[in-house]
């Protein structure tokens, strides 16, 4: 992702980017896991966090990783922050770049978003090659199902078999 929350087109800092961070977290988590790189474009030139520091009130690396943590559990959880997350930087030239690893999660991973009138509503992410994607309830449940069948877990629950 370009940043958490500079808008390179217009600008600016728009709060609303920062949905789409969490946006792609939950995707990898409910998936495979994955690696997702903050201060780099999507056609990989290097950005860098400078523009998020400056639109965070000039701020520098070690603010932005508590600013990042305390965005990510307010919509995850400390729990899952802490056992499925990775936060590292990296400095490459002049810039700093922001790697968070994400390892799968065995249980589906909502995320809590208001719509156009202020109402939270849950939504479940995947990813879909380089973007993440979002599920109806429907194809939730059928995801997680077949998710489950790939990996092996099958349960009394969603198959109606004993487990042993």
């Amino acid at each position: 992702k370009s940043s958490l929350r500079w808008d390179y087109k217009e600008k600016a800092v728009n709060k609303k980017l920062e949905e789409v961070i969490v946006k792609s977290v939950a995707a990898f988590a409910n998936g495979q896991g994955g690696t997702l790189l903050i201060g780099v474009a999507d056609d990989g030139e290097l950005l860098g966090l400078e523009s998020d520091y400056a639109g965070l009130g000039d701020i520098d690396r070690d603010k932005f990783e508590l600013h990042l943590r305390s965005m990510l559990n307010n919509h995850f959880g400390v729990a899952l922050v802490t056992t499925k997350l990775q936060i590292r930087f990296h400095s490459v030239g002049d810039k700093d770049i922001c790697q968070i690893d994400i390892m799968p999660c065995s249980e589906p991973i909502l995320v809590r978003f208001p719509d156009k009138n202020g109402q939270l509503l849950e939504r479940f992410y995947v990813r879909s090659g380089n973007s993440s994607q979002e599920l109806s309830k429907a194809d939730m449940l059928a995801y997680i199902k077949e998710r489950a069948l790939r990996n092996g877990e099958v349960s009394e629950k969603a198959h109606g078999i004993p487990v042993k």
